[in-house]
């Protein structure tokens, strides 16, 4: 479910203005499949996990077509300095960060690798 969408998340549960801008602008684009944002002293870092194409499994058609336009909706939206990137590979893991690095979003409901079966409960 969408983070901005579940009722379930009251506004006041910790989330900050960067997070929720974050989850928007992650239910609004369908090209990104999981999205990191990191929160340190000098910038956002926002580090997504593209779909890729149908043809052929890539990802940098849309990387490509859309990183620019991407970066300036989440300053836009965010209102701070943004370090947007692309993670390639699996696993997702392995996402190098400083130590003053915070973790503000992790939104991944796109990703079917990481929700849990309908079945199960």
């Amino acid at each position: 479910m969408k983070l901005s969408l579940d009722p379930s998340v009251p506004a006041a549960s910790g989330f900050t203005a960067e997070s929720l801008a974050l989850a928007s602008w992650y239910d609004a684009q369908p090209a990104v499949r999981r999205l990191w944002g990191f929160r340190n002293a000098q910038e956002l870092r926002v580090i997504v996990a593209v779909q890729p194409t149908h043809d052929n499994d890539d990802i940098y058609p849309t990387w490509l077509a859309n990183t620019q336009a991407w970066a300036s909706e989440l300053q836009s939206c965010t209102g701070s300095a943004v370090q947007l990137e692309l993670i390639q590979e699996l696993p997702f893991d392995e996402i190098e960060l400083d130590a003053e690095s915070v973790l503000i979003a992790d939104l991944f409901w796109r990703d079917a690798t990481l929700l849990p079966a309908e079945d199960e409960h």
